[in-house]
């Protein structure tokens, strides 16, 4: 497995693809952060939102570079499905560590931010990053390995639910019957609700129940991902 994993990640680098996520991500940080005396929740909020956009994209790109035939081949050669999807998260993965390190990290290290950073806010922070982004690997692991969308309208598929995901609490004001049909999008505003307001903010018990359906939505998607790419490759 280990072999496979650093197999994936050479190819993943070599094939170049993810150039523009990264790209993409390091500028928007950057941009965000070019004025000092910014909040620090918000800004976080932002760069939680980023990640969970690149991270869709860098995901179905990762799982681009090879074509079907290949594909099938790796099957044989790991002698499982699983470990191949697997493999394919854990590079997704390490993406994730580097960007939640650079966009946490950064603004603190130019000291950008107008308040003083506490524990709450890097909890808060670490906490956003990575659900939002492990968020984006299920939408854009969804859209490449499933049977559920072609590869024609994969990505539109993709940057639907990424829009109704950050959208939801919009639109459920304004369309309340949609409150449940919706719950099968990320709960992407559940997870950053509390990054929007005071930095000096203190925690509830709001805040753990909106912390517990996304940490169970992460791994009810991941569980349901799973099932189906495994059905599709049957």
């Amino acid at each position: 497995m280990t072999g496979f994993i650093r197999y994936q990640f050479i190819s993943y680098i070599r094939s170049l693809k993810m150039i523009p996520p990264v790209t993409v991500f390091c500028a928007w940080v950057f941009v965000l952060y070019a004025y000092s005396g910014v909040a620090i929740l918000s800004s976080y909020a932002v760069t939680s939102i980023t990640i969970y956009l690149v991270m869709t994209w860098l995901t179905m790109s990762a799982f681009s570079i090879e074509e079907e035939s290949e594909r099938y081949i790796l099957f044989v050669q790991l002698d499982s499905k699983n470990r191949y999807l697997w493999g394919k998260w854990t590079i997704c993965l390490i993406f994730t560590i580097l960007f939640m390190v650079f966009a946490i990290l950064y603004p603190i290290i130019l000291n950008s931010f107008k308040g003083t950073i506490r524990p709450i806010h890097l909890g808060l922070s670490i906490y956003s990053h990575f659900l939002l982004a492990w968020f984006g690997i299920l939408v854009g692991t969804f859209f490449s390995v499933t049977s559920f969308a072609t590869r024609k309208y994969a990505w539109l598929s993709a940057m639907l639910v990424i829009v109704v995901s950050i959208s939801y609490e919009g639109i459920v004001e304004k369309i309340s019957l949609l409150k449940w049909g919706l719950i099968i999008f990320p709960p992407v505003t559940h997870v950053i609700n509390y990054s929007n307001g005071d930095d000096t903010i203190q925690i509830g018990n709001d805040f753990w129940l909106l912390a517990m359906w996304a940490v169970v939505y992460s791994v009810l998607g991941a569980i349901v991902v799973w099932q189906m790419f495994l059905r599709k490759e049957r």
